[in-house]
């Protein structure tokens, strides 16, 4: 029995050095025989397949690059470093497209930016509003990806924005949207602290189908944060159809039609629109007739000779309809002057002059002719303005 128990503690040592052995080699002389290749250039498929056959594996991060998509762009490890069988390799892949430098926006306001990159190809991705007593309120401190640099064409950028000194951010300044898409005129709301109310169409020739062709209340027009802008966007015309910025000149004369697109289109200032008269054509021949201005759309207006007991009737031959102003005035120390004003196919009129009251909400149903253009002025200062097709 001692023999064999000998003898067995014998073997049993002999198979815990063999293993012992087959460990160490394993672990120290056999792990370190793999050399990694180059795989910088190859497509990913292939390269991940030349480092499998070593024995190697691959991890991917892809990045923007000019190269073609799934080229493998870097790798770090260098080619033929020793390593061991299992060893994972980062491999950094092109995404493929296109790499453009993006611009400097610094400085700007905050809407200009917007426009500027978005004209880029850019997206803004996060807006952070930050007290500073050195840049005025509105005006972008930073950006990220910061210029000059190249990324990729469609890369969102982060911008920094100075709330002033003060940082009070509860009156903004509407933005620029004038030909910005509708998603990105809504982001762009979004990001100056506005909402988005709703939107309308009109038919365009001189904007790009579905950018915006107006806001309400207008760019630049200082409103309470949280503020509701309603777009007007750009429509195809219809066959027959007028585009907005020439108003219908059938059964008009050509002096008349010159006038209406400069009281609709340009001129907000009052402008004597001449009529036309079923009975009586006036000229200068006829010193005797005088026409009577009519501050508010009539269908017919009487004229009164100065000699004569005959009654000579005006008709114009605009459609008539409804213009609804909707107006609520921002928060207020104190009251101000209000002053609403109408152009339409007969002319200028003020549809209400007095004091607004702060939070005061106006309601009006005004009749208009042909297209008509309404503004507001508080204090003084243009508020509001809005068209009326």
């Amino acid at each position: 029995m001692g023999k064999f128990h000998r003898w067995g503690i014998i073997i049993a040592f002999a198979v815990i050095m063999i293993c012992g052995w087959i460990a160490i080699k394993a672990v120290f002389i056999e792990a370190k025989d793999v050399t990694v290749p180059s795989v910088v250039g190859s497509q990913l498929i292939d390269a991940v397949d030349k480092l499998q056959n070593q024995g190697l594996l691959a991890k991917v991060d892809k990045i923007d690059s000019p190269e073609r998509a799934d080229t493998v762009i870097s790798q770090n490890i260098p080619e033929g470093t020793k390593v061991s069988k299992g060893k994972v390799l980062l491999l950094k892949v092109s995404k493929g497209g296109s790499i453009v430098p993006i611009p400097d926006v610094r400085g700007m306001k905050f809407e200009e930016g917007i426009k500027r990159l978005s004209e880029a190809g850019f997206k803004v991705d996060k807006v952070l509003r930050v007290t500073d007593k050195l840049k005025p309120a509105g005006s972008i401190i930073a950006q990220n990806p910061a210029s000059p640099q190249t990324v990729a064409a469609n890369a969102m950028v982060s911008l920094l924005v100075s709330s002033g000194p003060s940082g009070d951010s509860s009156f903004v300044s509407v933005p620029d949207l004038i030909g910005l898409s509708d998603e990105i005129a809504k982001k762009t709301l979004e990001q100056s602290n506005l909402a988005f109310g709703e939107s309308s169409e009109t038919p365009s020739t001189s904007k790009p189908e579905g950018t915006v062709v107006s806001t309400s209340p207008r760019k630049g027009a200082s409103v309470p944060a949280g503020t509701l802008v309603n777009f007007v966007l750009a429509r195809k015309p219809l066959d027959n159809e007028n585009s907005d910025e020439i108003p219908p000149v059938s059964n008009q004369n050509v002096e008349r039609a010159e006038v209406v697109r400069k009281v609709v289109i340009k001129e907000s200032t009052p402008v004597k629109i001449p009529l036309k008269t079923d009975k009586v054509v006036l000229d200068e021949q006829k010193p005797e007739t005088k026409i009577t201005e009519q501050k508010a759309p009539v269908e017919s207006v009487p004229v009164i000779p100065d000699k004569k007991e005959e009654v000579v009737t005006i008709k114009t031959n605009l459609p008539k309809k409804t213009a609804k102003i909707r107006y609520q005035t921002p928060p207020l120390s104190k009251p101000l002057s209000l002053k609403i004003e109408m152009t339409d196919g007969t002319g200028s009129k003020i549809i209400k002059n007095g004091t607004a009251q702060s939070g005061e909400y106006i309601s009006l149903d005004v009749p208009y002719y042909g297209t008509s253009s309404v503004v507001i002025t508080l204090g003084g200062d243009l508020v509001w303005q809005d068209r009326f097709n």
